[in-house]
């Protein structure tokens, strides 16, 4: 996949940025949580991408969510409908042989696999951007330290996050 989309602009090429997104991040915006977000709307200047990952995931926990009790069939039925409609705006990369190679390859810190998926994902999505920056947005502080250990930039994650804080950040733990 390439991470680039080209557009025509003054008979030049024109690199536009990528926000890559994880669960928690989509998360954030569909639950209308506190903290930092990603863009809603790219528009011409961003491109946001994902894993195709990240479908499961969310609507994994929508439906945990519903289960646990906090939200009802009409709640659930809403969420799920601005969870769909918010996926369809991104980009979302394939799990493939290189994704799961990298994947599986050594990291500097304790990773958990679904993580490691999407770590491998932007890493593989900013080498394709020749240089260009690659955001990698989530609201998971462990995962953000895998990101950050592979070289990624991370946005999302309060200033004011303890050292202590679990794999729950906000809904998607």
């Amino acid at each position: 996949m390439d991470a680039w989309t080209s557009r025509r602009h003054s008979a030049r090429c024109v690199k536009i940025p990528v926000k890559y997104v994880d669960a928690s991040a989509v998360l954030r915006v569909v639950f209308s949580e506190p903290g930092p977000s990603f863009p809603l709307v790219a528009g011409d200047r961003d491109r946001v991408v994902s894993s195709q990952l990240v479908e499961v995931e969310t609507f994994r926990a929508v439906d945990r969510e519903r289960l646990v009790g906090h939200l009802d069939d009409a709640e659930t039925a809403v969420k799920r409908k601005e969870l769909a409609d918010l996926l369809v705006t991104l980009d979302l990369a394939a799990i493939d042989a290189s994704v799961i190679d990298k994947a599986k390859s050594s990291f500097a810190v304790n990773v958990r696999a679904l993580d490691a998926i999407h770590v491998a994902t932007a890493e593989i999505l900013a080498a394709e951007a020749e240089g260009e920056p690659l955001e990698f947005w989530t609201h998971d502080e462990r995962q953000a330290t895998a990101a950050m250990s592979r070289g990624l930039t991370v946005r999302g994650l309060p200033d004011s996050l303890p050292s202590d804080a679990g794999t729950d950040v906000g809904i998607s733990g």
